[in-house]
């Protein structure tokens, strides 16, 4: 039994993590009707992503794959012993005298090479972030004030197209397949507490600057010519709404792939507008269904020994189920209008 809980604890915690804050967002997504804006912006950044597996090779002269390779057979590799002429020559003449040099020059090859392998790690994260934010400003000019073209029109054709996109650089890229596969489901239950960690560091400062700006960003996404009306600057304010949206899907895609992010951005918040009024209220409801569904969805995965990715969804689909049967014979919980505030 320890054994299990260790297993899923790290997962687990991710999961609460990535459930912290799309819960909240999603309840937005839901309110402006932009549905699949997570999916947009999450294709977006695995577009970035599957870039960077035909840039890597070409930059750095080898596949990510075959860094780690390599990194593995270094660690394991144990150098054999120097022969009797080798040895000696670091004690005669002047093999003696070189010693100096050769070790800076060591080091200066080992610090190079520890420059490369993190800019060969990190390359993949980098082009997600760029690509993201390129999705967020793109959102956020392509809002037109007499919605002559809908919004969600827009965030369909980038979908549409960064998914396209992806599957032909897939297509060349080596393990193009496992890529993709990844890149849907993830591989959440093989998350650590590293991490974990890191995402706590990224979602912290963006859960505290969202709410600072909570009012404000409600307002327009429960009136958006009131607040275009009132002078505010809506798309600057929808900038700042998709950017930090794409930091937080571009982490959280990389643990739990498209569809469970997908899943923990717009299930729970449908569910808690099922159930509840008032705005913090659905997150409140949104919050509880997010750990319940994480619970069991990732212990049905580790004792049936399913892939931990669908598990989620299914078990997020079968809340959403419950909660449209159930709704009937419970009162909506009390809160006011739709549009209350948050506390």
């Amino acid at each position: 039994m320890g054994d299990f809980v260790g297993l899923l604890a790290a997962p687990f915690v991710g999961c609460l993590l990535i459930a912290a804050l799309h819960c909240y967002m999603g309840l937005h997504v839901v309110r402006r009707g932009i549905i699949f804006v997570d999916l947009a912006l999450a294709q977006m950044a695995a577009l970035g992503a599957t870039v960077a597996l035909l840039a890597v090779p070409l930059v750095f002269g080898e596949t990510l794959h075959e860094h780690h390779e390599g990194l593995a057979g270094h660690m394991y590799h144990q150098p054999a012993d120097p022969g009797p002429a080798e040895a000696g020559l670091d004690q005669v003449g002047g093999a003696g005298t070189s010693a100096v040099p050769n070790e800076h020059a060591e080091d200066v090859e080992e610090h190079a090479g520890t420059i490369r392998a993190w800019l060969m790690e990190e390359t993949p994260y980098i082009l997600s972030l760029l690509f993201a934010f390129a999705g967020a400003g793109i959102f956020a000019l392509g809002r037109f004030r007499d919605e002559r073209v809908p919004h969600e029109a827009i965030i369909g054709i980038v979908f549409v197209v960064s998914a396209a996109l992806a599957v032909l650089v897939l297509s060349k890229a080596p393990h193009g397949h496992e890529q993709m596969e990844s890149m849907l489901v993830g591989n959440i239950l093989f998350v650590g507490w590293h991490d974990a960690w890191m995402m706590f560091l990224l979602y912290l400062p963006l859960g505290i600057l969202h709410f600072v700006v909570r009012r404000r960003l409600l307002a327009i996404s429960e009136d958006v010519h009131g607040a275009e009306s009132a002078g505010v600057p809506v798309r600057a304010w929808d900038f700042l709404f998709y950017a930090t949206f794409g930091l937080m899907v571009t982490q959280s895609v990389r643990m739990a792939g498209v569809l469970v992010v997908f899943s923990y951005l717009i299930i729970p918040a449908v569910c808690a507008s099922l159930l509840a009024k008032s705005f913090g209220r659905r997150l409140v409801v949104a919050w509880g269904i997010a750990v319940a569904a994480s619970v069991t969805g990732l212990a049905l995965s580790a004792v049936k020994d399913l892939p931990t990715g669908p598990s989620l969804v299914a078990t997020f689909g079968a809340v959403l189920v419950l909660c449209a049967l159930v709704r009937p014979m419970v009162p909506r919980l009390a809160g006011g209008s739709s549009t209350g505030r948050t506390q």
